[in-house]
């Protein structure tokens, strides 16, 4: 069921390079979905900017308490980092292309990830 909603996230939305399903609470990427496989050191780093962006358990590093979403944007593209609605542990790591419709992109994988949490 996730490898089949990221999968769709990323047919759906051109500009998707990866996207990667991550656990907050085990600081752990659980499934990816991309073209080309991506090192293990990569995805730790991911992991990491999204607890940064987001904060995880009671740790905030930017702003006053958790965010839901966050978005990292320059010339070479845009990361998007999501929390789910009802598992705030569970996140939506994005790397797109610069060309990425943000918008778009943000409300489909938003409602993706909450199925995928849910287990829906």
């Amino acid at each position: 069921m996730v490898v089949d909603e990221l999968d769709a996230l990323r047919d759906a939305n051109q500009g998707c390079e990866m996207l990667a399903f991550a656990d907050l609470s085990t600081q752990m990427i659980l499934v990816t979905d991309t073209a080309a496989n991506a090192p293990r050191e990569t995805l730790d780093r991911l992991c990491n900017e999204a607890m940064m962006m987001l904060g995880a358990g009671r740790k905030v590093v930017l702003g006053e308490e958790p965010s839901t979403a966050a978005l990292v944007a320059n010339s070479k593209g845009v990361r998007v980092f999501l929390r789910a609605a009802d598992e705030p542990n569970d996140v939506l790591c994005c790397v797109c292309a610069p060309e990425l419709d943000v918008e778009a992109f943000v409300a489909d994988a938003r409602e993706r990830l909450n199925r995928i949490s849910s287990g829906a």
